[in-house]
């Protein structure tokens, strides 16, 4: 059975890999088209990160000479992590950084790192733990990430971390290999046996079209169901639930608007009176917050479902952006529970970003260009605090058990 990759998508957005070979003019010439793009319109509310940038790109500037171009990339993604902007970063999996991945796709479980997918010939490493990198330990190799991941919280690092760590040149550029096309991990199997594994690093094309196994042995839970619909909903008639899934605060082509959807959602609602309506973000990474409002109306304008208990907002560590920020609404003007995982934005930063291209090179960047506090009222938070905490844990992933949903079912 063809089983769904959690965040398959993080770091395979192009088919081919062009990995670049500028010139030092042609670098120094990205350089400074980005420093200036951040200077006139980045916009943070932490001081002094903008001269920090702009401090950054002249050292890069001063020893490009001595660069490869694979170390130009990972000193760029650093220089932008020092903004402390969670939607101001270098898209490192687009198809012109041409990085080369290990053939593993990896997910955290309560602390640990695990194989949850891996190309065929590395099978037996399903459900391993990662326990180390080249000659480094784990922990000292995740915190050298840290340092050069854009973030809001450490939500990010969890969510975005492991897709990184694959990448062989981002490896090589933190001192943990030798070679930018190949790695060395050291794995805990899950008979408690240890490993280490050498690694040839390959293309994006490679990575995707290899023949993958899963680590996954049940049915996939409802969340996961759709892949294709950015809104959609489905009624429960056992447990008398509404079920709504929304994985992008965008307008889908060729579907209704999320308007429309809203109104046909609420008139299901209206007609079934059901125990609980259960809205979904997990897979949501953001969009257009000010789409959420005929939701967020559509709750406070119904008094007998504006209850506690009545309606639940499924949060995890992949929601960001406006999907966060419907979860600020819903929390602040109606009794909706937040319950799951916490996710990765910050409250109080960004309202709006912008993407830029570099001439020369033509890297995918985004950048914040507006900032405003959507809950001011609480700007002692780093994440949006979920009011019922449920994690993910790997024996419930492995035969596909939803924890969140059973707790939902279960408890009245």
């Amino acid at each position: 059975m063809k089983r769904t990759i959690l965040f398959f998508a993080l770091f395979t957005l192009g088919l081919v890999s062009t990995a670049q070979t500028l010139n030092t003019e042609q670098w120094i010439h990205d350089l400074d088209y980005l420093n200036g793009k951040i200077q006139r319109q980045f916009d943070s509310f932490t001081p002094g990160v903008k001269e920090q940038f702009q401090s950054a790109i002249e050292q890069i500037k001063s020893g490009i000479d001595e660069m490869e171009s694979h170390e130009v990339t990972c000193e760029i993604m650093r220089a932008l992590a020092m903004l402390k902007d969670g939607h101001t970063e270098l898209n490192i999996g687009h198809r012109n950084v041409g990085f080369h991945r290990m053939p593993l796709l990896l997910y955290f479980f309560e602390g640990n790192l695990r194989v949850i997918a891996a190309h065929e010939e590395y099978e037996d490493l399903l459900g391993a733990k990662i326990i180390g990198i080249g000659n480094s330990t784990f922990d000292e190799v995740f915190e050298m990430l840290t340092k050069r991941m854009s973030a809001d919280n450490a939500i990010e690092y969890l969510h975005a971390g492991p897709g990184y760590l694959i990448l062989t040149e981002l490896l090589e550029c933190m001192g943990v290999s030798d070679d930018p096309i190949a790695a060395s991990i050291s794995f805990e199997l899950t008979g408690g046996e240890t490993r280490k594994v050498s690694f040839q690093g390959l293309e994006v094309k490679e990575y995707q079209e290899g023949t993958w196994k899963f680590v996954t042995t049940g049915e996939q839970p409802l969340y996961l169901s759709n892949g294709k619909e950015s809104y959609w909903f489905k009624w429960l008639p056992d447990e008398q639930i509404m079920y709504v899934q929304i994985n992008r605060l965008n307008n889908q082509k060729g579907a209704p608007s999320i308007k429309k959807f809203s109104t046909n959602l609420f008139k299901e609602i209206d007609k079934r009176k059901p125990a609980k309506v259960i809205f979904d973000v997990r897979k949501n990474n953001g969009g257009n917050y000010h789409l959420s409002r005929p939701i967020v109306n559509g709750i406070k304008n119904r008094d007998w479902l504006n209850q506690q208990g009545k309606v639940w907002f499924i949060t995890g560590r992949r929601t960001f952006s406006a999907a966060s920020t419907m979860g600020i609404f819903l929390k602040k003007e109606t009794e909706t529970i937040l319950i799951g995982e916490p996710g990765r934005t910050h409250p109080n930063l960004a309202d709006n970003n912008e993407y830029m291209n570099l001439p020369n090179s033509d890297y995918l960047i985004e950048y914040t260009t507006k900032i405003k506090k959507h809950w001011p009222e609480r700007p002692e938070l780093t994440m949006i605090p979920v009011d019922v905490e449920i994690l993910p844990d790997f024996e419930s992933y492995k035969i596909g058990k939803d924890k969140v949903m059973e707790y939902l079912i279960q408890n009245d």
